[in-house]
């Protein structure tokens, strides 16, 4: 496996046990049988996807590359949407679409990972809104992930649980799609109505 996808590999591991671990201390503070019931079915995620992890790449030095496929980013958008691999927080919604393309040739499954990985960071800061989004640009397909937490840069004691690879490795996705001389790239910016945007283009 090479350290590209083995990194991605750690670090979506590592946001997965963050959030059992936040389900297991409700739960020991205050037993319930509906979230033991969610914390049971996040095991059986986790374990799923360790075996996708497995089976889906070979064990090889082979740098990371996109297996592109026709998709639409806006049923993307909507399975991203059913996401429930969080504790209690900032609701997930659908913001603006309007300027997305009807399909666009991407790697879904390496794309899924950046984009959840962008979500956990989302979930760790935002206050009360985290924002899905996907328009065309030029000759990239921009996916973005909102929140409307304090913003980069700013002193939440929540960012020490941070490895600090979730932006290098959604680079790394982007990275492996490639189409002609453009070549894929994440970006990280400041909302002007305050928190933080992540894009991740697609060429």
């Amino acid at each position: 496996m090479n350290r590209e996808l083995l990194a991605l590999f750690v670090h979506d591991i590592k946001n997965q046990l963050g959030v059992l671990e936040a389900e297991l201390h409700l739960l020991e503070a205050e037993p319930d049988r509906a979230r033991a019931h969610r914390a049971h079915q996040h095991c059986s995620q986790l374990r799923q996807r360790l075996i996708a992890y497995l089976t889906l790449y070979a064990s090889d030095d082979r740098p990371m590359s996109a297996q592109a496929e026709d998709e639409s980013p806006l049923e993307f958008l909507q399975k991203l949407l059913k996401v429930d691999s969080r504790p209690d927080g900032a609701p997930l919604r659908l913001g603006e679409v309007s300027q997305a393309p009807p399909f666009w040739y991407f790697d879904a499954r390496l794309v899924l990972l950046a984009m959840e990985a962008a979500l956990h960071n989302a979930w760790r800061f935002a206050r009360s809104d985290v924002l899905l989004g996907a328009a065309q640009v030029d000759a990239y397909l921009v996916l973005s992930v909102e929140d409307d937490g304090l913003g980069l840069g700013s002193k939440d004691p929540s960012s020490r649980s941070s490895t600090g690879l979730g932006m290098e490795l959604c680079a790394a996705v982007a990275r492996a799609h490639r189409n002609g001389e453009r070549q894929g790239r994440v970006l990280l910016a400041p909302r002007p109505e305050g928190g933080t945007k992540f894009e991740i283009w697609l060429p």
